[in-house]
């Protein structure tokens, strides 16, 4: 999971970071949230030397972006799609 902060707030920055994300094969998922940073891109690679190539080679070199804080899964607990 990596949360994104983007540079500027404005529909230009917004539309060029949302063309970039669906450009990006790493990315299965994005998702515009509230809080401390406005994505949460939800990346899957093969094994760490992936993420890290990805992180310095395409997150790190947009200028949309401002700031970027990875997490990882360390083991599931539970995971279900079933609502009630």
């Amino acid at each position: 999971i990596c949360y994104v902060t983007l540079r500027e707030h404005n529909k230009s920055i917004g539309t060029k970071f949302i063309k970039l994300i669906n450009e990006w094969n790493e990315v299965l998922e994005c998702h515009n949230i509230s809080g401390n940073f406005d994505f949460m891109l939800k990346i899957a690679v093969h094994n760490m030397d992936e993420y890290y190539h990805f992180h310095v080679h395409k997150l790190s070199q947009s200028e949309l972006i401002a700031n970027v804080q990875s997490m990882f899964v360390m083991g599931t607990i539970k995971e279900t799609n079933i609502m009630v």
